[in-house]
């Protein structure tokens, strides 16, 4: 896993030779510095490639008529490990958003491959405070993976309605 991801390694999907690991991401906008950008994973699933232009597709049509969200992040300090612990108070929008792309893991698992897996909770991992309290997400990001090894490259980045 590239660093910020947070789904541990039990709800990775393992990838066959004939399939690719997906991962659907949102990146917060945490001020005007781009650069500040803290990835959330939103789902994680596997794939043939045949299957990616429906999968876009039908991505597309359910996440640009979703509006841009704002989310709201807690921070507190981990009484047991004393680390900086940073999670999303409200996590509504991401389950709505798994409860509108699950007609995507349907078309997924009649393929033989494992339902996406939807992180509701997304929790982020952050070594230094954040001083801003709500973040607002623009866009989600598809990435994509072809061996356990390799690093995600995008495939596709999803625009939500302003």
């Amino acid at each position: 896993m590239q660093a910020g991801y947070v789904l541990n390694s039990a709800q990775q999907p393992h990838i066959t030779s004939e399939r690719e690991q997906y991962l659907l991401m949102a990146y917060p906008h945490f001020a005007e510095d781009h650069q500040d950008r803290l990835p959330i994973e939103i789902a994680v699933f596997e794939a043939t490639e045949q299957m990616e232009e429906t999968i876009i597709r039908w991505m597309h049509r359910i996440i640009s008529n979703k509006e841009q969200f704002t989310i709201q992040i807690a921070q507190q300090i981990d009484d047991a490990t004393g680390r900086l612990q940073v999670r999303i108070a409200d996590t509504t929008p991401f389950q709505q958003l798994a409860t509108q792309l699950n007609v995507v893991s349907q078309y997924i698992s009649s393929y033989q491959c494992k339902e996406i897996y939807f992180s509701v909770r997304p929790y982020l991992r952050s070594n230094q405070p954040c001083f801003a309290a709500l973040f607002t997400i623009t866009e989600l990001v598809l990435m994509r993976k072809r061996y356990e090894q390799d690093d995600y490259r995008q495939v596709n980045v999803f625009g939500l309605k302003p």
